[in-house]
Parts: C-alpha cells; structure tokens; sequence
C-alpha cells in the first residue's frame, strides 16, 4: 500500500460456500479449491494481496441489506454471487438488490447501472450498433413466438440462450430440425418467462475454443483460451473443458480491445448517459472462419484468472487503491431494465 493510502475496509461479495463445490475443483485443475469459503480460489489471491496492502477484507454473502453494508464497508467488490441464476426467484431478488444498491451512496464496482445492463445479453445489440462485430443473434423479446425449425433449417445447429444467465445455464443446441421440432413448445414456454436468444453453432468453438481476456481499468492484462472437451460444445471447465493461460493472437486481441474500450459508447447507445472506466471486465470471443466475434462482455460476476499472470491481483489492488472505475452508485444513471 502507498504510505498515503488509508487501510479501506473492502467487502467482496460472492455467495455462499456451498454454491463453490458446483465449480471447484475441476478435471482441468484438480488442486485449485477454496481455502477460505465462501471467497472462490481465484478471488483468494486478491483477498491476500489486499490483505498484505494492510486492508480490512470481508466475504459478504449477496443479499445483505445495504443499509448495514453502509456502516461496515468503504467499498464492495461484486465477485462471485453465483447462485443468483439457481431459480427465476434469486435472479429477481439479485437484479432487485442491485437497484437497492445503486439507489445508496456505497462505492460499488463494478458500478451498479452497467452491471445491469450487463446482466442481459441483449447488451450485445448495443455492441453492434457501434462496430464491434458479434455472434450473429436473433433477439425473442418476452411474450414472441419464433419459428425454431425454420431458422435451423436456414442456419443448421443452433443454440439457445436465456438472455439472463451466466455459466451456460438454460444453454440448449440443437442439431438438426427434428430437435427443433421436439424443443419448440418449451422454447414457447421459455418465451413466456423472459427473453430469449437463438444463434447459428459455431463449430469452431469445438475446434478454436473461446478466448476470454481480461481487462482491468480498461487495459490488458491477460488471456485464457478454453476448448470443450471432446464431442462436447461447452468450454466452462467446470463442465469438463479444458483451460490454458495464453496471450491470445492478434485478431483476437485487437477485438478484445476493441470491445472493452466501445464499452461506454455501447452503454450510452442503450439510453444512459456514459459510464466511467470499469474495473474489470472479460471479453470473450470466438476465433471463426469469416473473423472475431465477440460472444460475451462480462462485467458481473466473471472468473478473472488472478492465477493466469503474475502480479495481476497486485494491479487489479492498485486499481482499487487509486480509485480507478470508482462510482458512488447512488450518483449514477437511472437503472435499466432486465430481462423484459
């Protein structure tokens, strides 16, 4: 810690312990497992390094009433609330807790509003209105119908996603029009419960994998290429894909930055006023046959990969020292809508 920086009292908001053993340890990484629950392992690195800066460091379950964060923290650090996406009743009392959050004067990073924004993967419309080039997607708001068989006889496999979830939850593919055919009347079902995204497979993602990068106030820091495993198409090692830390070629690369500096203007292209410089964020794109394509922003609650890069946790403090990203929510624009 510089001489001049005061000691900060940090919460690191994640979810509790139990919900670590649906993602550690993992086939890719069988030793890397929680030593102070509920903080993930990776997060682990942070806390320490907070700690050695000589900073007050607590785990806080998601959930708790902000008024009593308010007298406990000088800043909160969304980390890894994973368990808001085990039922359609926690996603609704996290998206509420954030607005809770965003209508207070605590110091909140990533900042409420955009974390909203970011929770809904229709955010990737907003990407494309400004030139970033993504996962071609048809968007289903709340309520439509879409004829399933017709677009996968037109694309072939194609994939389904809820437009609020995180870790592949609600993810489907469909292979042909037959299990189009089969998977239509729950797609009907889906639609009515929240919105929906239909995308052609991309079948290097079997054979490219997915790259994530990962920025810290807006900046490079490091790369993580994933591959699923065999026959499968997911990459998450937590459902069997493997995991290498890399700096990711140059195509690659040149989108990630791309993506994480359109991220204000693609922000403000939803209706707010632009954010400030976030924390962190993960970028995460498919190398395809035609080009890069961006296949998730994520500012919410991603794996930073701490472990990839040697004294990334070290900037990743500094950041927080410094104040980089630094937002009092409750200055901040009005909040967005999720999920309609």
């Amino acid at each position: 810690m510089h001489p001049t920086q005061p000691s900060q009292r940090i919460g690191i908001i994640t979810s509790s312990a139990e919900k670590l053993a649906d993602y550690f340890p993992t086939a890719a990484e069988p030793d890397f497992v929680p030593t102070e629950p509920p903080f993930c392992p990776d997060d682990q690195l942070l806390v320490e390094e907070l700690r050695r800066r000589g900073h007050q460091v607590s785990a806080v379950v998601w959930g708790m009433e902000p008024s009593q964060l308010m007298d406990r923290f000088d800043i909160l650090i969304i980390r890894s609330p994973w368990d808001y996406q085990d039922s359609d009743e926690q996603l609704q009392g996290f998206l509420d807790w954030l607005e809770q959050l965003a209508a207070t004067d605590l110091v909140v990073e990533n900042e409420p509003q955009v974390m909203l924004w970011l929770m809904d993967k229709r955010y990737l419309r907003d990407f494309a209105a400004v030139g970033v080039p993504i996962v071609p997607t048809q968007f289903i708001p709340v309520g439509e119908s879409f004829d399933l068989e017709s677009f996968v006889g037109r694309h072939g496999g194609t994939i389904i996603k809820p437009a609020v979830s995180a870790a592949g939850a609600g993810l489907e593919f469909l292979p042909d029009r037959q299990a189009a055919q089969a998977f239509q009347q729950e797609f009907v079902n889906r639609c009515q419960r929240g919105a929906q995204l239909v995308q052609p497979f991309l079948p290097e993602i079997q054979t490219n994998g997915e790259w994530s990068l990962v920025y810290f106030g807006g900046e490079y820091s490091h790369g993580i290429h994933k591959l699923p495993a065999g026959g499968q198409i997911m990459v998450h090692a937590e459902r069997g894909g493997s995991l290498r830390f890399a700096d990711p070629p140059g195509g690659v690369r040149d989108l990630g930055d791309r993506a994480a500096s359109a991220v204000p203007r693609a922000f403000a292209h939803r209706g707010s006023s632009a954010c400030g410089m976030l924390l962190y964020l993960r970028i995460d794109i498919i190398e395809t046959a035609t080009g890069c394509l961006l296949s998730e922003c994520e500012g919410v609650e991603p794996e930073l990969f701490f472990r990839a890069r040697p004294r990334s946790a070290a900037r990743f403090a500094e950041l927080i020292e410094r104040g980089i990203g630094r937002t009092v929510s409750g200055r901040s624009n009005s909040p967005q809508t999720v999920g309609e």
